[in-house]
C-alpha cells in the first residue's frame, strides 16, 4: 500500500513487532517525533515515553523505556530496551513499583541511588500513562 514503510521492533529478549505501517511517534531524547515515507535517514535515541504506530488496522500504543531509533530511507529499526502494548501493562504491578521508587527517593538511608530510583520511577509512571490513553 502506498505511503506505507516497514517497522521492527527489537527487544533484547524478542522481535515485538514487524510490519508495514504509515507513521511512528516515538519520544527521543530532545522530544517525540514523527516518522512518515519518505523520512530522511537518521539515528537517534529514545527515552520512555508513548510509542504510537499507525497502520491500516488503526493506530497502537506502546509503553518503551528507552533505546535506539534507526530511519532508513527503506526501513525504520527500533531498538527498545522494554516494550509493553498499552493492553498488556500490568497496573497493579507499575503502581507498586511507582511506590516503592517515591519510598526510595524520600528515605534518608545511605546508599540510595538515586539515579536508578528516578530512572524506576519514571519507568513506572509512564506504564501507568500508557494504561490509561
Amino acid at each position: 500500500m502506498a505511503g506505507e514503510f516497514p517497522l521492527v521492533i527489537v527487544t533484547p529478549s524478542c522481535m515485538a513487532y514487524e510490519g508495514e505501517v504509515r507513521n511512528v511517534l516515538a519520544p527521543g531524547t530532545d522530544g517525540y517525533f514523527e516518522v512518515l515515507i519518505g523520512h530522511v535517514p537518521m539515528l537517534t535515541s529514545l527515552r520512555p515515553g508513548i510509542l504510537s504506530i499507525r497502520n491500516e488496522d488503526g493506530r497502537t500504543r506502546y509503553a518503551v523505556s528507552g533505546g535506539f531509533v534507526e530511519v532508513l530511507r527503506s526501513q525504520v529499526t527500533i531498538l527498545a530496551e522494554t516494550i509493553e502494548a498499552e493492553g498488556d501493562i500490568d497496573v497493579e504491578r507499575a503502581q507498586r513499583a511507582e511506590k516503592r521508587a517515591r519510598q526510595r527517593l524520600e528515605s534518608d538511608e545511605d546508599g540510595v541511588d538515586v539515579e536508578r530510583a528516578m530512572s524506576s520511577l519514571d519507568r513506572a509512571l509512564n506504564r501507568i500513562k500508557a494504561s490509561q490513553q
